[in-house]
């Protein structure tokens, strides 16, 4: 499924196709010579559906955006599940994106001592996001955790920022971006 944070391989040969936003063909060329993953970016896929919508992250935090046709997509992965070794995430499975991600896919050097821990946790149900609040959950504290909550696949937001004070939360979604009440937060599933 074409979603925000997914991960694709392009055919060795889709840098042909590729149509750069900010990017380097030929370092995507490269990138694709040695079969190195790109990432889905919003909005995901063009309005007719023949184009995806990807992101490079090169190490240094250098980031490139190209577009390219669907035909050229190989494969979609989830990405890499976090071991959360020393922590308890009762019955939740948390996702690594960012550098950790492209560190883990690449074998390249992303991760600094300044790294954040960013991940993902996936809710499917009003149900599942009450079980998630009510969770005895506890991440790393000796890193700075950044954690991101997707609704339905589709709608993310901050969870240091659904802890914050503000009764309005910055919802992030596979094509758009707006504000949303926090006590609203459930009719995203719907």
């Amino acid at each position: 499924m074409f979603r925000r944070h997914a991960f694709v391989r392009l055919a060795e040969n889709a840098w042909r196709e590729a149509t750069p936003e900010g990017g380097d063909i030929e370092v995507l060329r490269e990138w694709l010579a040695h079969g190195r993953p790109l990432i889905v970016r919003r909005p995901c896929l063009s309005d007719d559906g023949l184009e995806a919508y990807l992101g490079l992250a090169l190490p240094g935090k250098k980031r490139m955006a190209f577009r390219v046709p669907l035909a050229s997509v190989k494969s979609i992965e989830a990405p890499p599940i976090w071991d959360g070794k020393g922590t308890h995430n009762p019955g939740f499975v948390f996702r690594l994106y960012g550098s950790r991600a492209w560190g883990l896919l690449t074998g390249l050097l992303y991760v600094t001592p300044d790294s954040d821990l960013d991940l993902l946790v996936d809710i499917d149900s009003p149900a599942e996001w009450e079980s998630f609040l009510s969770a005895d959950l506890r991440l790393p504290d000796e890193l700075r955790v950044d954690l991101e909550v997707i609704f339905g696949g589709d709608a993310s937001f901050s969870w240091r920022e659904y802890l914050g004070p503000a009764e309005d939360i910055l919802i992030k979604s596979n094509r758009r971006v707006w504000l949303e009440r926090k006590d609203q937060l459930a009719t995203l599933f719907t």
